[in-house]
């Protein structure tokens, strides 16, 4: 396979810091984005804050200047979870999630498109969720974000219609990863304490038991060398795919009784 110049985004760690070592083992050249380095990196890292436009712009035209204006792949893999209640949350705590989840995502794509339409072709794959299908109880804002950027990829790949960019989501399922550190925790009121304190203790296992990340990487070595690629790649456990599918096909009170019993709502 020809090398690629590849970028990803969040390789401090989990599943950006996997596929960046996978693909610098390859052959490929690799950019890794992220604020903070943990040394177990084999590619070029980068220090770039991706919900800081200006930060970003600099980091793409460094790399640009390295490679000869070639970006063959970009990963958006930046992102950060939340958990709280719609009603409880701060406007601070929502910005958080916005930043990394939306706005990282936008400010690089905005960035790499141009260099891609003038080579063109490229891969453009944003990690989103499964989640982004359902509004979660104690999920609805990181839910938002994702099904944010599944309806902006939809329009970015119409208004790039046969310029030979590829642009889809990558919506995972739990991936066994360490997320939970990381989480947006809002503030929660009495109202929400009992069930909320009960779903979180399900959600962490759930992620213990999540896709490894090293399974990952055949999937999405596929798609980054496919074209004509599909709006929405769905990568998880069966039961987590189907449920796009459910959700489809069953009458809205029904599904909604679904996931309310699955959440131990009733």
């Amino acid at each position: 396979m020809q090398a690629k110049v590849i970028v990803i985004t969040g390789t401090s760690s989990g599943v950006g810091l996997t596929l960046a070592n996978y693909f610098h083992d390859k052959g490929h050249t690799v950019y890794g984005l992220s604020r903070t380095k943990k040394g177990q990196e084999k590619f070029t890292h980068i220090p770039t804050d991706v919900s800081d436009k200006e930060n970003v712009k600099q980091t793409f035209q460094q790399i640009l200047s390295e490679t000869n204006n070639r970006i063959d792949v970009l990963i958006n893999n930046a992102g950060v979870g939340m958990l709280g209640a719609v009603e409880d949350a701060s406007k601070e705590d929502i910005e958080k999630v916005l930043n990394v989840n939306v706005y990282g995502t936008l400010f690089t794509m905005q960035e790499v498109l141009p260099a891609m339409r003038e080579q063109k072709s490229g891969h453009i794959l944003n990690v989103s969720s499964i989640a982004s299908n359902n509004g979660l109880p104690f999920r609805g804002y990181y839910s938002a974000s994702k099904a944010m950027i599944d309806r902006l990829v939809e329009s970015a790949r119409l208004e790039n219609r046969n310029t030979g960019v590829e642009i889809a989501t990558l919506n995972f399922g739990d991936i066994k990863t360490n997320i939970a550190e990381g989480r947006v925790k809002t503030f929660v009121s009495n109202f929400y304490k009992k069930k909320y304190d009960a779903m979180v203790a399900d959600i962490d296992h759930e992620v213990q038991l999540g896709t490894p990340t090293e399974d990952l990487i055949p999937i999405i070595e596929g798609i980054m060398n496919q074209k004509n690629t599909k709006p929405h790649y769905y990568i998880g456990k069966t039961m987590q795919k189907f449920s796009v599918t459910l959700k489809s096909i069953l009458p809205q009170k029904v599904f909604e009784n679904i996931i309310a019993k699955y959440s131990k709502l009733d």
